[in-house]
């Protein structure tokens, strides 16, 4: 496996649960299909042995859906090459998922600003089950930026100044039962348990911005804050990651970028109509 590869299998792997005594197996073939999925919007085209081991299942099985995705027309494998990649069916998906309001795209002149007045990356984030997942990100001019967070990387909400951002207002038990799910994922982050996030949690509400400084990753710090739609719903975060030291002078500052440019991208989505479906 390739060293692009690898950064996807560490950003982006969920693990295919085993199902339970007496779980239908077909909920568990699905499980399998959306892993597949999931691992070529990541990044494709990709070989067999990639899928399969990114997506935590043996070559067998992997192959087996493929080769039924294909046949649906949701994968195609490339010509002349013994890779994969999502076929039109997924394609025509995705063009009906845009006709609703296309955060990403709103965000960019966010992204942008944020990247040049702190020169550092902006990140754009959203909610995938216990997970963020970044959408979009402007890199600043600092020599010294965070090429860890890509877009399409995933990582458990709580690991990171925005996937913290994502998990702070959630209810009291919503929270409680994500970090109940995410604890065997933070064997890497060993900085993060239960009662730092919990604390972490707590001083975010006062404040109104999360900041995280050597935990996810030593030398590295971030500073985010939530996104809101007309219903004061938290439907994404914006981030900035920065060294450390970096976010320990300016905590204050970037904070004050962050919430000033969450309400613009509010103000943008409330504005902005949706398109038919």
């Amino acid at each position: 496996m390739n060293a692009s590869t690898t950064a996807i299998a560490k950003a982006g792997r969920k693990k295919v649960p085993p199902p339970e005594p007496g779980q239908p197996d077909k909920f568990n073939a699905i499980q399998k299909v959306c892993a597949i999925l999931r691992v070529l919007a990541q990044r494709s085209p990709l070989r067999l042995t990639d899928i399969a081991d990114t997506a935590s299942l043996n070559k067998a099985t992997a192959l087996r859906i493929l080769n039924s995705l294909i046949e649906e027309g949701f994968v195609s494998r490339v010509a002349g090459a013994k890779t994969y990649e999502l076929g039109q069916e997924a394609r025509v998906m995705a063009v009906g998922a845009r006709r609703t309001v296309d955060i990403a795209e709103l965000a960019q002149p966010s992204l942008l600003r944020l990247s040049e007045r702190s020169a550092d990356t902006a990140l754009l984030s959203v909610r995938s089950g216990v997970e963020a997942l970044y959408l979009a990100r402007s890199v600043g001019s600092n020599p010294l930026q965070p090429n860890y967070l890509q877009i399409g990387s995933r990582r458990p909400l709580g690991v990171g100044a925005g996937a913290l951002a994502l998990l702070v207002w959630l209810p009291d038990a919503e929270i409680e039962a994500v970090i109940e799910v995410i604890v065997p994922r933070l064997a890497k982050s060993p900085r993060i348990t239960p009662k730092f996030m919990r604390e972490r949690i707590a001083t975010a509400r006062k404040v109104g911005h999360t900041v995280l400084i050597d935990a996810a990753f030593p030398g590295m710090g971030g500073v985010g804050v939530p996104v809101r739609d007309d219903t004061g719903e938290v439907v994404a975060a914006l981030s900035i990651g920065a060294a450390s030291d970096r976010i320990r002078r300016r905590e204050g500052e970037l904070a004050e970028m962050l919430k000033k440019e969450a309400q613009v991208l509010a103000r943008a989505m409330a504005q902005t109509p949706r398109k038919a479906s």
